[in-house]
């Protein structure tokens, strides 16, 4: 992966074989959950048409690599995708202080939190509906777990390898979630 490298982040990008047909598919990783003290954003990645994106934060400092995925974010096609939608648009507004609409998103999460529901099952997590590959190949899983403790020890380290390692888990999980728009373009209509 040819990584662009800027003051405040790395920067991947990759061509794709198959795209978004409107709008943008977002992935935000970050150092805890919304219930959790701190959720600072580590990584940002997104799908526009067939260009895959991400941004992997370097430094300390989050002010100036906020203040570029603010320029990324105004210009990106509108609606957005994500899966949890909630989470997404949560980061959107504490972290970057960008408000955003209900009609502006589109959940990946609603066939399957759905049936969840209906069954009486706990909504699913997006590994659970597509594993890594790492799983089948005894690699190195990486899980959004595993993002803060790898961000304290790139912080520690200034090791690269740590924050390609969450660059690697962004790129996966918004793969994953292209795969789950391609089984279910009903979602892509849904937008009011």
């Amino acid at each position: 992966m040819p990584l662009i490298q800027k003051r405040n982040y790395l920067k991947n990008q990759v061509s794709l074989a198959l795209g978004i047909e409107k709008g943008s598919l977002i992935d935000f990783e970050t150092t805890g959950l919304l219930k959790d003290k701190e959720h600072e954003i580590v990584g940002f990645g997104y799908i526009v048409a067939n260009r895959l994106i991400i941004l992997g934060r370097r430094s300390k400092e989050k002010g100036p690599y906020y203040s570029e995925i603010r320029r990324v974010i105004k210009k990106l096609p509108k609606p957005f995708y994500a899966y949890n939608v909630g989470f997404e648009r949560g980061i959107l507004g504490i972290e970057l202080g960008i408000s955003s609409e209900t009609s502006r998103f589109i959940d990946l999460q609603t066939p399957w939190r759905s049936e969840a529901d209906a069954k009486g099952l706990k909504w699913p997590k997006l590994d659970e509906l597509i594993p890594e590959q790492e799983e089948h190949f005894e690699g190195i899983r990486i899980g959004g777990k595993d993002i803060p403790g790898l961000w304290k020890a790139y912080l520690s380290s200034d090791s690269e390898n740590l924050l390609r390692m969450i660059m690697q888990h962004n790129l996966a999980d918004l793969l994953r979630e292209t795969i789950l728009l391609l089984l279910h373009p009903e979602i892509a209509r849904e937008e009011k």
